[in-house]
C-alpha cells in the first residue's frame, strides 16, 4: 500500500510516494513519485514545478486544488520573504549558447522541429554540442545539474523517453518540416546557390540495411555513407541525406540535387569531387544549367587524354602560378564533356611533387624497375586535372575547387564535436534521429566557428584563440545559484569573461526565474 513520506528541509518540508517493498527479511521504501514541497499538510496541499500548486491523497492520486481554498501568506506575497538558497549550477556554457543561438536566422525552425517536445529537443542538442563524444547515457544527470534544466524544464530526458523522441526526430515528415523552414532561414527569396557535396563514411556494426560492405577509394570498411551539401559561400550545411555503404557516390548526386530542388533551393553551381564525376551527372547538370567544377580521377579515360596531349611542356615558367605558398604549374585547354563544351586545367603542385620524388625514386631502385619506367613513373607526380563548365582564369581555378575543403572541415565538426561517432543506435529509425541531431549541432558549431575566426583575424599569433570546443569547457566553470524567484550567476573569471566579450553578450547580474 503506497504511503506518503514527510522530509524536513531548511526551507521547508518536503513529500514523496514510496511503498514498502519486502527483499527477504529486509522491508524496504519502493520510490513511486515526488511531490515536492508542502504547502498545508493536513489538507493535502503540495507545490512543485511539474503540477504547480495541488492536492494529493493516496485514494484519488492528483487533483486540483479548490477554487475557495486560501493560500498561505508565504505563497501569496513570495518577494515579501527571504529567498533559500536550493540549487548550485553550471551556468556558463549553457547560457552563452542560447542567447548565441536565439539570436540566429535558424533558431526558429530548430523551434518548429517538434514544436510539443522542443525542450527535450534543446536541451539534446545542448548536451552533444558541450559534451561531444560522450553517451547519451549521462544526459539526466547532466541536465540536473546545469542551468539548461531551468531554460527547458520539461525535458524528458528518461532512457526510454529518449529512445522515443529519437525515432520521432528521425521522422520523415518531422526532417522536411524542419528543412522548410530552416532552408527558408538561411536564403529566404534569393536566387540561385553555390554548393559542395560531399559524402563521408559512418562505421558501424550494427545490423541497419543501410549498414553495408563500402569500397570507397580502395579502402574496405563496413557503414553508411552520409551525404552533406554544404553552402560555398558562407560554409553552412545546407542538407544531408545518407545511403547504404555500398552505393556509389557518382549515383547519388542527382537525387540529391533533386531532393534540394524540392524545398526550391535552386542550384546555379556544384562543386564536386572526383567520386562524383560520370557522363550522365554531368549531362545532367548541364541540361539543368548548374554551372560546376569538379576534379577528375586518374583512372578516367577523359584524365588520360588531357594528360597524354598536354604533359609535355606544362611545367614551363609560361603556366608558372603562386598558390599561396605553394609553387604550381597549371595550363587551360578546351574539351568535349559528353557533347557539351568544358575545360580542362591540367598541373601540377611542385611541392607536392618534390615532397614524393625521393621516395617514389627510392622505390622504384628497390623494385629494380628500369630507367624508362622509373621516369614515367616519377613523372606524373603531383599531377591533377580539374574540369568546369565554364571558362575560368587559371589563378582562380584552385581557390574555387579547394572551396571544397569546407566540407571536410563540416565533416569534421560532424565527428568530432557533433557525437556523429560512435554509432550506439541499433535501428535506422533511431540511427536518423542521431543524424538529424547531429545536423543541428554541426550547423551551431559552424556558425559559431566561423564568426570567432572572422572575430579574431588579425590577432597576434601569442594571442590565444577561441574555438566552440574551448568556449563551452571553458565557460561551464561559471556557476549560478538558484533561489525560489531569482537565479544569480556568479562572476565570470577573466578567461570567461573574454568568450563573453567575442560573441557579444553580457552575463547577467539576475535573471527572474520561470516556474513550471
Amino acid at each position: 500500500m503506497p504511503y506518503i513520506v514527510y522530509t524536513k528541509r531548511a526551507d521547508g518540508d518536503y513529500a514523496r510516494v514510496v511503498e514498502s517493498e519486502r527483499d527477504g527479511k529486509t522491508v524496504k521504501q519502493k520510490y513511486i513519485c515526488s511531490l515536492g514541497r508542502v504547502v498545508d499538510r493536513t489538507a493535502g496541499i503540495f507545490k512543485n514545478r511539474k503540477n504547480g500548486i495541488f492536492h494529493y491523497d493516496i485514494e484519488n492520486g492528483f487533483t486540483k486544488v479548490s477554487s475557495d481554498y486560501e493560500l498561505p501568506e508565504v505563497l501569496k506575497h513570495p518577494s515579501n520573504t527571504v529567498e533559500t538558497e536550493k540549487l548550485i549550477l553550471d551556468f556558463g556554457s549553457s547560457f552563452i549558447l542560447n542567447e548565441y543561438l536565439k539570436r540566429q536566422n535558424f533558431y526558429e525552425a530548430f523551434l518548429k522541429v517538434i514544436p510539443e517536445e522542443t525542450d527535450t529537443l534543446m536541451s539534446c542538442l545542448f548536451y552533444r554540442i558541450q559534451n561531444s563524444g560522450r553517451a547519451s547515457l549521462y544526459i539526466e544527470d547532466w541536465y540536473q545539474g546545469n542551468y539548461v534544466r531551468e531554460l527547458f524544464p520539461k525535458a524528458k530526458l528518461s532512457s526510454q523517453r529518449l529512445s522515443e523522441f529519437m525515432v520521432r526526430l528521425g521522422e520523415e515528415s518531422v526532417q522536411r518540416r524542419f528543412f522548410r523552414y530552416y532552408l527558408e532561414a538561411l536564403y529566404g527569396e534569393t536566387g540561385g546557390r553555390g554548393i559542395l557535396i560531399d559524402s563521408t563514411g559512418v562505421p558501424n556494426a550494427t545490423k541497419m540495411e543501410v549498414t553495408q560492405l563500402s569500397n570507397h577509394n580502395g579502402e574496405i570498411n563496413v557503414e553508411t555513407r552520409l551525404i552533406y551539401a554544404v553552402d560555398r559561400n558562407t560554409g553552412m550545411p545546407v542538407y544531408f541525406r545518407h545511403v547504404a555503404g555500398n552505393i556509389i557516390d557518382v549515383t547519388t548526386l542527382s537525387t540529391t540535387l533533386a531532393e534540394l530542388e524540392q524545398y526550391k533551393i535552386k542550384i546555379d553551381c556544384a562543386i564536386v569531387d572526383a567520386g562524383y564525376y560520370c557522363e550522365d551527372n554531368i549531362e545532367e547538370l548541364y541540361e539543368g544549367e548548374v554551372h560546376f567544377i569538379s576534379r577528375l580521377a586518374p583512372n578516367r579515360k577523359l584524365y588520360k587524354q588531357v594528360v597524354s596531349e598536354n604533359l609535355d611542356g606544362l611545367t614551363s615558367s609560361e603556366n608558372a602560378l603562386r598558390y599561396g605558398r605553394r609553387l604550381v604549374y597549371i595550363k587551360a585547354v578546351e574539351v568535349n564533356l559528353g557533347v557539351y563544351k568544358g575545360y580542362a586545367y591540367i598541373g601540377i603542385d611542385h611541392d607536392s611533387r618534390t615532397q614524393q620524388f625521393k621516395r617514389a625514386v627510392f622505390t622504384a631502385l628497390d623494385d629494380k624497375l628500369s630507367p624508362e619506367e622509373t621516369d614515367a613513373r616519377v613523372e606524373k607526380l603531383g599531377l591533377f586535372v580539374i574540369i568546369s563548365s565554364d571558362k575560368i582564369s587559371r589563378e582562380e581555378i584552385l581557390p574555387l575547387y579547394y572551396t571544397r575543403q569546407q566540407v571536410e572541415q563540416v565533416f569534421d565538426i560532424c565527428k568530432h564535436n557533433a557525437s556523429l561517432l560512435p554509432i550506439r543506435v541499433q535501428s535506422e529509425d533511431t540511427f536518423r534521429g542521431h543524424l538529424m541531431l547531429t545536423f543541428l549541432a554541426t550547423a551551431v558549431i559552424q556558425r559559431m566557428q566561423r564568426e570567432l575566426i572572422e572575430k579574431q583575424k588579425g590577432k597576434k599569433p601569442s594571442k590565444q584563440k577561441l574555438n566552440p570546443e574551448g568556449v563551452f569547457f571553458v565557460s561551464q566553470i561559471q556557476k549560478c545559484k538558484v533561489y525560489e524567484e531569482n537565479i544569480i550567476p556568479q562572476e565570470p573569471s577573466k578567461t570567461v569573461n573574454d568568450i563573453y566579450h567575442a560573441l557579444g553578450i553580457e552575463s547577467p547580474i539576475k535573471i527572474r526565474r520561470t516556474v513550471v
